[in-house]
């Protein structure tokens, strides 16, 4: 359960999704009106930083609110990680897997939040860097969903090379590929045909994409494991939570392990998630 009454909120909008920002309103007026402060993110145009630059955050955060869908929640995990504050998701999008209430329920949630009346998911984050063939970091970051190697060009097959904990995994003739933690089962590895995994379990899958392959399938590995990818070919780009592309040349590599961060995702409503996998099949 919660820590205690909580005071202060930081709000993340997706104006994409709440343009009149009527909801984020409601958020703050309701906390603000229940002893509480809410201060609103400013927006960005930084496609690095996306919906808002957590430098500029209050040092007081107890929370942070995220309104939008599914990739507003990651987004702000992904930037605020060092911060490791719960985030609470409320859904302005399609069907999402890891937001928490919406506009019907969100007074019920904003109450329940307040009095710290709520349960805590704790979800692995991946950190990925890359190297060049120098072996000097060229980049890295984090993710919450899946790190993502494809090809810029549209229509072109391109051997990517797998190892795990220094040992040769296989060669993958494929369009890309995408290691994806538990909560990224749901998302782009699901679409190449991966497996659906428990949102808090300590996991990665590695899922071909578009492989051209027979007998290609997805892995399933312990969290524990150290992945090293290369692409036997230029043009090719490296995606943490399908943002912050980084070029790749040939002899570079991209090193994924498991974070030392995770993920707090609030959940005023237990059972969620497998009430909207239910949904979402139907």
């Amino acid at each position: 359960m919660g820590k205690g009454f909580m005071k202060h909120f930081f709000i993340i909008t997706n104006r994409m999704r709440d343009r009149d920002l009527s909801v984020t309103e409601r958020i703050r007026l309701y906390i603000n009106e229940h002893g509480g402060e809410a201060v609103m993110a400013e927006s960005t145009g930084d496609k690095n930083i996306r919906y808002t630059d957590f430098s500029k955050a209050p040092d007081n955060i107890d929370a942070v609110i995220s309104v939008g869908g599914d990739g507003t929640l990651i987004a702000a995990a992904r930037d605020m990680a060092d911060l490791d504050l719960p985030i609470l998701g409320v859904n302005q999008g399609n069907l999402g897997y890891l937001t928490d209430t919406d506009a019907k329920t969100l007074e019920d949630s904003l109450c329940r939040l307040i009095k710290g009346d709520f349960d805590i998911e704790y979800r692995m984050m991946l950190c990925g860097q890359v190297y060049d063939k120098e072996g000097e970091l060229k980049g890295e970051s984090r993710a919450l969903n899946d790190v993502v190697l494809h090809t810029s060009e549209s229509l072109k097959v391109v051997n990517y090379l797998v190892s795990v904990n220094g040992s040769f995994l296989g060669k993958f003739p494929s369009d890309g590929i995408v290691v994806s933690t538990p909560t990224g089962s749901t998302a782009y590895s699901l679409s190449a045909g991966g497996p659906i995994l428990e949102p808090t379990a300590q996991m990665m899958v590695i899922t071909p994409i578009c492989p051209h392959m027979l007998n290609t399938r997805s892995m399933v590995l312990d969290s524990a494991n150290h992945l090293e990818l290369r692409a036997e070919d230029n043009g090719i780009k490296v995606y943490f939570d399908g943002a912050l592309p980084l070029e790749l040349e040939t002899g570079d590599r991209v090193e994924i392990r498991k974070s030392s961060h995770v993920t707090r995702i609030i959940r005023t409503h237990p059972g969620n998630f497998y009430k909207v996998l239910r949904d979402k099949f139907e």
